[in-house]
């Protein structure tokens, strides 16, 4: 009976969150797409974590354009060199560099962090962005789950060691930014962090659709906890969440055969590009109409309304003592900012 309970759990989460998807679709379809024209930021440094690809490459490329200096932060080395080729051909006065994270291991996480941190440089910017979706259970180095480390907690953990540089390079007229990618199928998580970072004996318990809009969730929650910590603190850096659109990127590889010719389709015709969908990451990370804004979830470059529990304190709360807590024990290093 409860293998049978489970089964149902994994088909409803499976069609949940196409229907969902489709009602998301339809709505982007009949919005008018949203673009802020930027003016030149010389002299500001950025990283995006995923950088190297899809919505990040692109995030990447908007910046540079700007005159932003941008650190792309992903796995593979060879793509990442490839995207840097590709942007300094495109901008050949281009300041851009690539530094390994593996967002699977907290120790990478550390090292990427002690790179850049060697390199001398102010951060103005933070764009968290690396992720995957609806990828077979795996666990990650750390024996997490991998939705959960992958897109929420590294960049959890990667915004608090960097934490001091952004204080440090924000001003009163310049406010630092960390600006965290998220989905609007957060709205169909649930936060329940002892779930989340649990460990699935059998497959069929397992539903990687559940498991990355909880992890989005979670990104979102925590992104209004840092928000209103900074805020508290009184310190010239903002932390904004987004929804970047339904866009056809490589992060689809991992949906279900049964749909996915469907979506192939679907997504020629009627998806957002990559392009597209950087525009409200590169208007959070840019624009001077949300200097000083701080704890909001965007759409289509709009202020949009959040998951009642990503408002909500006490889940906000509990979400960031227990994943400082879970940090601490895997790493065996105090936070410093909890």
């Amino acid at each position: 009976m409860k293998k049978v309970v489970c089964i149902c759990y994994v088909v409803y989460s499976f069609l949940k969150i196409y229907i969902y998807g489709a009602f998301a679709l339809l709505r982007q379809i009949l919005q008018t797409h949203k673009k802020e024209e930027q003016r030149l930021h010389t002299g500001y440094v950025a990283i995006v974590t995923g950088g190297s690809a899809g919505i990040g490459f692109e995030v990447s490329r908007g910046l540079v354009s700007k005159n932003v200096h941008v650190v792309i932060g992903s796995r593979c080395s060879e793509e990442g060199k490839k995207a840097v080729a590709k942007i300094r051909e495109e901008y050949p006065n281009a300041k851009v560099d690539w530094l390994h994270i593996d967002l699977t291991s907290l120790k990478s996480v550390r090292d990427f962090t002690d790179s850049f941190l060697a390199m001398g440089l102010p951060l103005n910017i933070l764009i968290n962005n690396a992720g995957i979706m609806f990828a077979p259970y795996q666990e990650t180095d750390d024996g997490l789950e991998e939705h959960f480390q992958v897109n929420y907690l590294s960049h959890f953990y990667l915004t608090l060691l960097l934490l001091d540089v952004l204080k440090e390079t924000g001003t009163d007229n310049s406010y630092s930014r960390v600006v965290n990618v998220s989905s609007v199928v957060h709205k169909l998580g649930n936060l329940d962090i002892d779930r989340l970072c649990s460990r699935f004996e059998n497959s069929w318990k397992y539903s990687p659709h559940a498991a990355y809009s909880d992890s989005k969730l979670a990104v979102t929650v925590s992104s209004f906890m840092l928000g209103r910590k900074l805020n508290d603190e009184n310190c010239k850096v903002t932390a904004n969440v987004l929804h970047p659109g339904v866009v056809r990127t490589s992060l689809y590889r991992h949906v279900h055969w049964s749909i996915k010719w469907f979506l192939d389709i679907v997504a020629i015709l009627l998806y957002k590009t990559p392009e597209m969908s950087a525009d409200t990451v590169l208007y959070l990370a840019l624009s001077p109409s949300v200097e000083g804004e701080t704890g909001c979830y965007y759409d289509n470059c709009v202020k949009n309304k959040p998951h009642d529990s990503a408002q909500d304190r006490l889940s906000q709360e509990k979400l960031w003592h227990r994943s400082c807590e879970i940090i601490e024990h895997l790493t065996e290093n105090e936070l410093k900012h909890k």
